[in-house]
């Protein structure tokens, strides 16, 4: 089983405005990963805060650096009910978001932070 995904930030004002209010996460924890710790098990050498979100049985640990990351195809999906509003809530707060609209599916949705991690939002749906 999956215990949490980790990954880099840029913008530490992302952790409340994309993490916690678009998201819904909720900060669990808070912490230094020091740098001789960071260094044998990253190789960077330099002393993080680390957050850790979670909402239901998902978990995420963000490492706040200044070094920035190049991203191809990495994502992280997630299901909510609300898709739409999230949607309208992420233009609004002004983040990135690509939709592609397709005739016999959901529209594709993708959503970003100011670090460019990108979250792929999928709907929802529970039997009645």
């Amino acid at each position: 089983m999956f215990e949490h995904i980790g990954i880099t930030i840029n913008e530490e004002s992302d952790i409340e405005a994309f993490y916690k209010d678009l998201l819904g996460l909720k900060e669990e924890k808070k912490f230094k990963l020091n740098d001789d710790l960071s260094d044998k098990l990253f190789g960077t050498g330099e002393t993080v805060s680390v957050t850790l979100l979670s909402r239901e049985n998902f978990l995420i640990e963000l490492f706040l650096t200044g070094k920035k990351q190049k991203t191809i195809y990495n994502h992280i999906c997630i299901s909510v009910i609300n898709r739409d509003d999230i949607l309208k809530k992420a233009k609004s707060m002004g983040f990135p978001v690509t939709q592609i609209e397709r005739d016999s599916k959901d529209n594709i949705l993708f959503i970003s932070d100011h670090s460019g991690n990108i979250f792929e939002i999928k709907g929802k749906y529970f039997d009645s």
